[in-house]
């Protein structure tokens, strides 16, 4: 695991080298191991930082092939190095490492960019080609690892974080008030955006290539999910057997390390099948590192603890509360370089920074409930439409209208009110617009419109699939969270945190051989009734205590609606003040008020959207302001 960054002048300039050193001395933290830089021409530079996981000694970047012609940076690892080695060796290609980046670099020797059909793994990587005057930069299927990059006609310029590029220019501090548009009604910035107007993220599954004399860009998308072909065999024993056989080979390629390795044991399905199935594979007590809290409502560390003490694990438990956070929240929140909302980013670094105190490498859970359909948003499409097809539409009218205005109120979003709310809400004809409804977590647009000073409407439509593939609505209910909400907010939150603090998280849910697998068996073998995520639980329940999965799912979230009324109230009401708000011509500040008063009274969890303003704020003076 790595930090890459790159520079293509399209002339020499004398300051590349001082440049690409810069570059790499922003994300230390993702590579406190070893530093290396490479100039090219005077023109074009790469660099990396590296944290040692593959061939510790022999595992130094910029990589060269033997003819010198083509190198390569590389973060990420590559769970197939060793069969698409082999397969090499016999095709006439000698190694002189045993890291994955060497046969990534030997298989773009014999296989161009037709290579990406043969990766799985987790990477974002830059080579350059002196023999074609390219530089082709790339980013893994699902986008774990981040790559931002800028263009000009006078420089391209690439990075791992987003901190390296405005190290490198920071006239680019100029906000994009579509990006803002889109972090407020969904409290992240999806791809291709950032909150800056120059500044972009290259989407997962793409390469880019770039033409080192003209610096003329080409865009391809390598990868994509066949996500309604027709379905194989309703055959549920005979895929409950593919399954278990996908996965077990999934966590065994994600367990191959040279460090010691662990797993995050939450307690809930993803987790702790993650966990039995790499003590299965490992045949020896596995670390597992679970975070509880002194509020229950939020804490499954006893059902942790349960998984742990079942598969036997060496399990290391710490509880989080507000004392723990507020020391750090600052560093955590503003290491995402740009504005970003999902507040379960801090017990990430907490779990993060535990863990990487014996390990250096963690196993998730993250993308069951992408891939397995465990969303509750995923059943209501089920029930909005029994709802539509059996309820008058004078009374579905009342019932939205009542839902927006003030006698609807709930002091928290986890209520039952809360979430009757939010399925009226997202209840409609459109399978499409009703997910995305659901998914924006944020400011709808009659808010936006009393919060912004220039309105700009978010248009997530962008995000959508083509309709005519889909014959069932959990098919792009799915597609949606996979190109939307995992790469711009789940693998955003997973990364910075782990590697703030210098951990390697990899996700065996997210091999592409399971979402293909997902795609091509019906969706009663995932959902059936309300039983979500069903052919994934009944394939591992024998590995783990009886009755194990009845227990409904609490989510790794933190009280950020009580903070604000009690321990978090004053620096909200200072990080939001008309002052601080003021610096900035962006919001109305009335609309500003009026949601901080009937927060802290009680009237309304307004936590999601303080929570963006907060977030955003703490961004703003940290990067923007003047003072």
């Amino acid at each position: 695991m790595c930090g890459i960054n790159g520079i293509l002048n399209r002339s020499a300039d004398v300051s590349v080298s001082s440049n690409i050193r810069l570059m790499n001395d922003q994300i230390i933290h993702r590579g406190p191991d070893d530093e290396g830089y490479e100039l090219f021409e005077k023109r074009i530079a790469m660099g990396m930082r590296r944290l040692s996981i593959i061939d510790l000694a022999h595992g130094h970047q910029p990589l060269y092939n033997d003819k010198q012609d083509i190198a390569i940076v590389f973060n990420g690892e590559l769970y197939n190095f060793r069969e698409l080695r082999a397969e090499l060796e016999l095709l006439g290609h000698s190694f002189n490492t045993s890291s994955d980046t060497e046969v990534i670099l030997r298989m773009y020797e014999q296989w161009g960019t037709e290579m990406f059909s043969r990766l799985n793994g987790m990477f974002a990587f830059s080579i350059l080609d002196k023999r074609k005057g390219e530089v082709l930069i790339a980013r893994d299927r699902f986008g774990e690892k981040p790559l931002y990059y800028l263009s000009n006609e006078n420089r391209f310029a690439w990075a791992s974080e987003l901190k390296s590029l405005i190290a490198l220019d920071p006239s680019l501090k100029k906000i994009s008030l579509n990006s803002l548009s889109l972090y407020l009604t969904l409290t992240y910035i999806p791809a291709p955006y950032t909150i800056y107007e120059d500044v972009l993220k290259l989407e997962p599954g793409h390469y880019l290539k770039i033409n080192t004399t003209d610096l003329t860009l080409t865009k391809v998308k390598y990868w994509h999910t066949d996500i309604d072909p027709k379905v194989v065999a309703d055959d549920y024993p005979a895929a409950k057997k593919e399954l278990r056989t996908l996965l077990f080979d999934s966590v065994e390629k994600r367990m191959i390390a040279d460090v010691p390795l662990g797993v995050f044991l939450s307690g809930g399905v993803d987790s702790s099948i993650i966990a039995t199935v790499m003590s299965a594979v490992s045949g020896k007590k596995i670390n597992t590192f679970s975070v509880g809290y002194t509020n229950k409502r939020y804490d499954e560390s006893e059902r942790a603890q349960l998984a742990a003490a079942h598969i036997g694990s060496e399990h290391h438990s710490a509880i989080l509360n507000y004392g723990d956070i507020l020391d750090e929240l600052d560093r955590i929140v503003l290491n995402y370089d740009e504005p970003y909302a999902d507040s379960s980013a801090l017990p990430t670094w907490f779990v993060s920074q535990h863990a990487a105190q014996h390990v250096k490498v963690a196993l998730t859970g993250d993308g069951g409930d992408e891939v397995f359909g465990g969303y509750n948003k995923y059943l209501l499409h089920t029930y909005g439409k029994a709802y539509n097809d059996l309820t008058p539409s004078f009374i579905k009218n009342a019932l939205v209208k009542l839902s927006k205005s003030s006698l609807w109120k709930s002091s928290d979003t986890r209520s039952i009110s809360s979430k009757l709310k939010k399925m009226i809400e997202a209840t409609g004809k459109d399978t499409a617009a009703n997910h995305l409804n659901a998914v924006s977590l944020g400011f709808k647009a009659p808010d936006l419109e009393l919060l912004l000073t220039h309105y700009i409407s978010s248009d997530l439509s962008q995000y959508l699939p083509d309709h005519t593939k889909y014959t069932d609505p959990l098919k792009l209910a799915r597609d949606i969270d996979l190109n939307l909400s995992l790469e711009g907010d789940l693998l955003v939150k997973v990364d910075r945190a782990s590697m703030l603090c210098s951990l390697e998280c990899r996700a065996p849910f997210l091999d592409h051989r399971l979402i293909e697998f997902t795609n091509r068996i019906p969706d009663k073998f995932l959902i059936k009734g309300n039983n979500k995520k069903r052919i994934l639980k009944d394939t591992f329940e024998d590995l783990l205590p009886a009755g194990f999965f009845n227990s409904p799912k609490s989510g790794f979230e933190i009280p950020v609606s009580h903070w604000f009324r009690n321990e978090l109230k004053t620096d909200l009401l200072n990080t939001l003040s008309e002052e601080n708000c003021s610096k900035h011509s962006l919001f109305k500040y009335s609309y500003i008020s009026t949601l901080i008063n009937e927060h802290i009274y009680g009237d309304i969890d307004h936590s999601y959207k303080l929570w963006s303003l907060y977030c955003f704020q703490k961004w703003y003076k940290a990067n923007l302001s003047h003072d």
